[in-house]
């Protein structure tokens, strides 16, 4: 938690071992698109009709617009459904059809097809770049650099990888959470569809160890933070105005201009430390100030409602199809626990026995470590 408000707490997408409940899992994974180079092309304008000459004016069309059914199909996906052989490229001689150029570039990730884009030359420089790539990969597996190590090892690792996630996303694909036990969850989990309006005032204070310029927010210990933070509770509890406190005492100035309205927030948006007290409230109370990292809160619950099931049904089926997901995950994990037999070689503190070999004292017929680099510098 961060002085800068209150933040959301991200979900952590399916990724070789993380899981959070609140998230789907990945889309199926695609192999990262090696930008090796930035090309722009430049299109040719039509110029602007000469000043002295004006822009002759067409004639009233007197033609019915085009039915759906005659409109000209545009985009990839598009022109490769009408007619997935028409031969939309040439490049070094080959043709490319619309159904091989729609495969190729449905193998880039979105967002890096998103940059190429940006960088200009649109899809054809994307295309460009998936030849050149596959010249070199070819080029490279001529030469036998698969087979060499570390490059082995990691082809396979991103196999597995890859392959590991396209399972997950079956698991999940398949889990179809019934009408039922949708319902049943909004009805047994009425608090994760609380949304509470809330405002705060934040006293920054300077964590130990660190330093703050001074007359800054936050250039105070935290005894200090921790004074001031509960003279503003008295204060606010004696019938101050807590929006015209938060204005002159918050050190959050976003929201200190605003009175500290901070938005609307979901109990799991929130750190446990700042949900369990706030949604405890009664509408207008405060909360005692709740100490984060580097600052106090003092929150204060402007409003509570609760979202509506319809409003809920969508998010309520991620997570039960991520429930699914998470049950197949922990139960095919618990058959990989992994039991330490070396301490030194895991760099886990142990008792290291006098005769244990190591890159300075190997066992025979090792070589030893180089000379000037300690035992310590190589683990």
């Amino acid at each position: 938690m961060v002085a800068g408000g209150i933040p959301a707490i991200p979900g952590c997408m399916l990724q070789w071992g993380k899981f959070s409940q609140d998230s789907q899992p990945n889309p199926p994974m695609k192999r990262s698109f090696l930008l090796f180079f930035t090309s722009a092309f430049a299109f040719a304008q039509t110029p602007a009709p000469s000043p002295s000459t004006p822009a002759a004016q067409p004639a009233p069309s007197t033609q019915a617009a085009p039915s759906t059914s005659q409109l000209k199909p545009r985009g990839p996906a598009a022109v490769a459904k009408q007619d997935p052989n028409r031969v939309v490229a040439t490049v070094n001689g080959q043709k490319v059809t619309a159904g091989e150029a729609l495969k190729l570039l449905q193998a880039v990730p979105q967002n890096e097809l998103q940059q190429i884009q940006q960088k200009g030359g649109g899809l054809p420089s994307a295309l460009q770049q998936i030849f050149l790539m596959q010249h070199l990969s070819t080029l490279a597996a001529q030469q036998h650099l698969d087979q060499s190590e570390p490059l082995k090892t990691q082809l396979q690792f991103n196999k597995e990888n890859m392959l590991a996630q396209a399972y997950i996303n079956q698991v999940s694909e398949k889990a179809n959470p019934s009408a039922q036990d949708v319902k049943a969850f909004y009805d047994q989990h009425p608090q994760e569809f609380q949304e509470a309006k809330l405002s705060a005032i934040i006293v920054n204070f300077t964590p130990t160890g660190a330093k703050a310029a001074p007359n800054t927010p936050g250039a105070r210990s935290e005894e200090q933070a921790k004074a001031k933070a509960d003279e503003l509770v008295k204060k606010i509890r004696g019938g101050a105005n807590f929006a015209e406190v938060a204005k002159s005492d918050s050190d959050h100035k976003a929201s200190a201009d605003k009175g500290g309205q901070l938005g609307t927030y979901s109990p799991d948006k929130l750190p446990k430390e700042i949900s369990e007290p706030l949604f405890k409230l009664k509408t207008g109370e405060i909360t005692d100030p709740v100490r984060e990292a580097s600052g106090f809160y003092i929150l204060k619950l402007e409003s509570l409602d609760k979202k509506t099931f319809e409003q809920s049904q969508a998010d309520i089926v991620t997570q039960l199809k991520s429930q699914e997901v998470r049950k197949v995950i922990d139960q095919t994990n618990a058959q990989y626990q992994v039991q330490v037999q070396d301490t030194d070689f895991f760099g886990l503190p142990g008792t290291t026995s006098p005769n244990t070999p190591s890159l300075n004292r190997p066992s025979p017929g090792q070589p030893k470590a180089p000379a000037g680099k300690s035992q310590n510098s190589v683990r």
